[in-house]
This record gives structure tokens, C-alpha cells and sequence, in this order.
């Protein structure tokens, strides 16, 4: 995400995502958790990679961290 960027606003079906995600828990087991489809996590991990401007999930979950969108480690 380059510093010219401001960030998105997540809902609270993507911040648990991406906590359940960073937690270790594979996409689709946390979708399932969340009642979603695999579809849907898909559409929603494009979208979110999209509006960070990264390339993977990881990278999703790391920009969300150092944002403050997430709880650190």
C-alpha cells in the first residue's frame, strides 16, 4: 500500500475474516466459520487485496495490522 493511499474501511464480516486468518485458520475454514461461502471469501480476499493494493492475503493481513485495524502480536 503506498503512503498516497488512504485506507479502506472494512466491515466487521472482513475485520473477523482477517483476524480468523491471522490466527492461522485457513480461508475456507474461517469462512466457515462465518457462514460464508467459499465464493464469497474469495470475492471479499480479491476485493480486499484489491483496495490495499497487495498481492496475497498475507500481505492483506499485514497491512491491516499495521494499520491498526487489527490486533498486533
Amino acid at each position: 500500500m503506498t503512503g498516497d493511499h488512504q485506507l479502506p474501511l472494512l466491515s466487521r464480516t472482513e475485520v473477523r475474516l482477517l483476524e480468523l486468518v491471522a490466527d492461522g485458520r485457513a480461508l475456507t475454514t474461517a469462512g466457515a466459520e462465518l457462514d460464508l461461502s467459499p465464493t464469497a471469501v474469495s470475492s471479499t480476499v480479491a476485493d480486499l487485496r484489491r483496495r490495499f493494493g497487495v498481492a496475497s492475503t498475507a500481505a492483506v493481513v499485514a497491512a491491516a495490522r499495521d494499520a491498526g485495524m487489527l490486533p498486533g502480536r
